[in-house]
């Protein structure tokens, strides 16, 4: 195994080739310019070679220096983004809560005012995103996501099991009899994310009728796009029932055919398992999963 020069040395190596500056390095790593120029000195003679040419009132970095920079600079960050996997909780007041655009806006936001007033002592930040976070330095806790639960290095716990079932405005099918051959006649809004294609086909199975192209009046990639349109009297849509529930209890939105087929995907709570220990992801996740279970 490759002998290492001492963690320090590279240090003091990386910010004073950040900035071709022994006074910025003694300032990031809070010690005097002599003790940096040591440590400098000391990395040069571990590998025997010159890394900077010291001029009269600056520093440059020399052939070698440079390529061992970016060396230096990416294991660096490597290290970081690594022990923000299972770093202690660093801020116990705030909660960053990222999760898909759509289950935020018609599942979580209406009922995240309970959790705020049982733990007004946490101040929720929730980032609605469709692009997977990394959980390294972008200061999120915890992660809903709507998939398979196959994250690597991630540990998921299930939250929600979907189903989707077709939904539409009152006025579309007011004093009509809805069989499945009635449907070929209504506009369907069809949403062509990746993980609908499957379900689409096992519902017509499931209706045992096949939605013919022309009945297709709109086709969408978004959730709450799509939920947008059903209550604008647009068409029909075959729809998670996350994204409708409350809809369909207030009445604004029937199901006018008692049929649903389970969705491919479903929703899982997704974070290192440091952060699972912690205790306000471990006061959101309690919530969250009482939520679920209340229906």
């Amino acid at each position: 195994m490759q002998k290492l020069p001492p963690l320090r040395a590279l240090q003091a190596f990386r910010y004073a080739a950040r900035e071709l500056s022994f006074k910025s390095a003694a300032d990031a790593l809070n010690i005097s310019q002599a003790a940096v120029s040591t440590h400098i000195r000391g990395l040069e003679e571990f590998l025997g070679l010159k890394l900077f040419v010291r001029l009269t009132r600056e520093v440059q970095l020399t052939h070698e220096g440079r390529a061992l920079s970016g060396y230096v600079e990416t294991g660096f960050q490597e290290l970081e983004r690594g022990i923000a996997l299972f770093a202690p909780n660093a801020d116990p007041g705030r909660l960053t809560v990222a999760t898909v655009p759509s289950f935020a806006s018609r599942w979580l936001v209406p009922r995240i005012d309970s959790f705020q007033k049982a733990h007004p002592e946490i101040q929720l930040s929730l980032q609605p995103n469709l692009q997977l976070v990394g959980f390294q330095g972008d200061g999120v806790d915890l992660a809903i996501r709507f998939g398979k639960g196959d994250y690597p290095g991630l540990e998921s716990r299930l939250l929600l099991e979907e189903k989707l079932l077709p939904v539409c405005h009152s006025r579309l099918v007011e004093n009509s009899d809805v069989t499945p051959e009635s449907l070929i006649t209504l506009p369907w809004l069809i949403d062509e994310s990746i993980d609908m294609q499957s379900s689409w086909i096992a519902f017509q199975e499931e209706l045992g009728i096949e939605i013919p192209d022309r009945s297709i009046t709109l086709r969408v990639t978004e959730g709450t796009t799509l939920v947008e349109a059903v209550l604008a009297g647009r068409g029909i849509a075959l729809m998670r029932y996350s994204l409708v529930a409350d809809l369909l209890k207030a009445g604004l939105l029937q199901c006018p055919i008692n049929i649903s087929v389970p969705a491919e995907y479903q929703y899982y709570l997704v974070a290192p398992e440091a952060k699972f220990r912690t205790d306000k992801v471990r006061a959101f996740v309690s919530w969250i999963i009482g939520e679920v279970g209340s229906g």
